[in-house]
Order: structure tokens, then sequence, then C-alpha cells
């Protein structure tokens, strides 16, 4: 009876050896640093696509809405395929062919890392013709095709679980994957984060249909060159005109930071603001301004004391979707609900990374400590 066969990742001709099972020896583990990255692409993609959520991350819209859809879906599919592989590689194809069908289970990855790297070079275009007026460093596509362009480093096509080495697969892994305890929990946690990001985190409430708000509070953001709104300010505001235009709201409170005062134009959001809620066609007396919103919650403290003296009871917040759940909060601390509703009226839709890490950590802050921003008394 001929013993059965074999391969190792050095040399090119099998080895007779009796029972198949992969040595340890044969196997280069990967490092703690791989598996996680490892975890963290699939998690993440597995999450971000099927909640809908791809698009913070990788912008489309120039392909049409189709392939927009579509590719994500793809991708996400290659993935499931690659890691259902890794447990149980099929015992009747040779380590030739089974690390050629992960080479094409991996192309999608490599067009998404290309579409990355376009939406990377549009962004910063945008940047350059908009002279300033994006306040962001770099979108989101940047960091995810960093750490894609990681993952293909470790050579994903021949990582292969341990375990499916172990019982008895021919094909001998080039390294073999031997998660421990900790991974896991840190895969755990990664699901929870991903979860928090593209689930919980961007949920708006938005108003029922046909309701007519007392007040929508428009929270302000960075300004641009001039005393102009900048492309997240601007978002917010016209979000808001059109909440006033359509009539959800009946009027509008702009609220934001003026650190030198509300008749110096020096990164006078409210003023910013102002101007270009007058040059939508909202007229003044439907306008209300507050220029001592320095933060969330002095925004507001403001905004509650003028619902309380006003009487009003629905009120609407209208910020960017990553800023709502931390400018709700601050709202229901003072015992008052709010609708919200998220600003997405722009070229750019992806997420801004450096938003999402300061959301992550405002929001338990503002949860653990309501002293935090407080204002010693409401101007």
């Amino acid at each position: 009876m001929q013993p059965d066969v074999i391969y190792t990742h050095a040399m090119d001709s099998p080895i007779l050896e009796s029972p198949p099972v992969a040595s340890n020896t044969l196997c280069r583990k990967t490092g703690i640093f791989f598996r996680l990255l490892d975890s963290g692409i699939f998690i993440g993609a597995l999450v971000s696509v099927i909640t809908l959520q791809s698009w913070r991350w990788l912008d489309l819209r120039f392909d049409g809405a189709f392939v927009a859809f579509i590719l994500p879906w793809i991708w996400l599919a290659s993935l499931i395929i690659l890691q259902l592989l890794r447990f149980r590689p099929p015992l009747d194809m040779s380590p030739d062919s089974t690390w050629r069908l992960n080479r094409m289970l991996l192309l999608p990855s490599a067009l998404i890392a290309v579409v990355l790297l376009l939406n990377t070079a549009t962004f910063y275009h945008l940047k350059i013709t908009l002279h300033g007026l994006m306040p962001w460093y770099m979108p989101m596509s940047l960091p995810v095709l960093a750490a894609l362009l990681l993952w293909f480093i470790g050579r994903p096509d021949y990582a292969i679980n341990a375990r499916a080495a172990e019982t008895g697969a021919r094909s001998t892994p080039w390294h073999s994957i031997r998660y421990r305890s900790y991974d896991f929990i840190a895969m755990a946690v990664m699901a929870l984060i991903c979860l928090w990001i593209f689930h919980g985190m961007f949920l708006a409430n938005p108003p029922p249909p046909g309701m007519d708000a007392d007040v929508a509070v428009v929270l302000g953001a960075g300004t641009g060159p001039g005393d102009t709104c900048g492309y997240t300010l601007r978002q917010r505001v016209l979000e808001g005109v059109a909440l006033f235009k359509e009539h959800r709201a009946k009027r509008l409170l702009l609220t934001g930071r003026a650190p030198r005062g509300k008749t110096n134009p020096y990164k006078n959001e409210p003023s910013a603001m102002l101007k270009l809620t007058l040059a939508q066609g909202v007229p003044g007396k439907a306008i209300i301004v507050d220029y001592h919103g320095n933060n969330t919650r002095y925004s507001a403290y403001d905004a509650a004391a003028l619902v309380k003296a006003g009487r009003w009871h629905n009120v609407i917040a209208v910020s960017s979707d990553y800023h709502l759940p931390r400018t709700s909060l601050a709202f229901r601390q003072l015992g008052i609900h709010v609708w919200t509703v998220a600003a997405r009226r722009g070229m750019w839709q992806q997420t801004n990374p450096w938003a999402i890490v300061r959301e992550l950590v405002g929001y338990p802050v503002y949860w653990l400590d309501q002293n935090y921003h407080r204002p010693q008394r409401v101007p």
C-alpha cells in the first residue's frame, strides 16, 4: 500500500510520509500581528458590508450605484470562502493548486485596494481644489488601504488554520495560523467595536414624517477662509436649511463658537452659518444665533434654555452622523429629548477617521462625567 503524499514549502518534489499529518516543524507560525490584522480585515468587511456602511471607507459613486453596491459584496464573498478553505482545505488538491485558488480569491481584495488608492487620490484632489475647505487630513480610504497592503505582505494566500493542517490535510501550509485564547478575546473586542462604528454609532433618530419641529439646532464646526463655512459646517447648515424649507422645522438655531466675540470674523462659526443660511433664502426672523456654543455641551445648554423658555416640545439636532450620539446624550442629560438628523449633503461621503476616534473617546467621557465641558453659567 502506497503511503500518502504531502508537500513542504521548501521542496518542489513530494515527500513520502505516513501518516499524512503535517508536522508542526513544517509550519511557520504567524505572529499575533498578522492574526489580528487578518481577523480585523474579515470582521471589518463583514460588518460594514452587511450593515450597508461600506461607503464610509469605499466611495464608488463615480462608477455608478450598481458597482458601488455589488463590489463590496463580491469582496466579502471572496473573504468568506478564503476563511472556509483555511479551516477545511480540499484534500484532493495539491498545495500549488490550493495556493492558486487562494490567489484567485484575493483578486477582489486587490481590486478593492486599487479603488481605495483612487479614492485617496480623489480626496486630495478635492482638498486642493476646494482651497482648504475640507478640514480633514485624510480620508477613511487611506488607513484601510494601508491595512490591506500590510495584509498582503503577510501572504494571506499561504495562510491556513493550524488545526486543519494537523488533521490530515495534504497541503502543508507555508505558515499556519494557530489561534490562542487571547486572539479570540481580541477578535470579540474588534467585532464589538465594528458593530458600534458601523451600526450603533451612526444611527440617526429622524423625526416622524409630517412633524413640524419647533426648532432645528444646527451645531457648529470649523470655518473656511474668508469667514465662510468649512466643508463639514456647510453640510450641517444646508441640512438645517432643507429641514426649514421642507416645513419640518419652524426655526433654526445656529450654534457655534466665536472665540473673539460675535463681531469679530476670526473663526466665527455662527457668523459664517448665518451668512450661508440667509443666502439660502431663510428669513432672518426664523433664525436664532448662539455665539457661545464653544463645544457640544455649551450648545446643548443654550438650546435647552431656549427650549424651556419658549415652551417648545419638538426639537431636532443637526450634525454630522458620527457626532449625533454625543449630541443626543448631551441634550438627554439636560432633560431634553431631541430627534437627530445626519448632515450628508456634500461631494465627499467617506467618514473622517479622526472624528471617529474623537467620538469613541468623547462619548464615554460625556457619559461618565456630566460636568465635563459644563459651563459655569448659561450664556
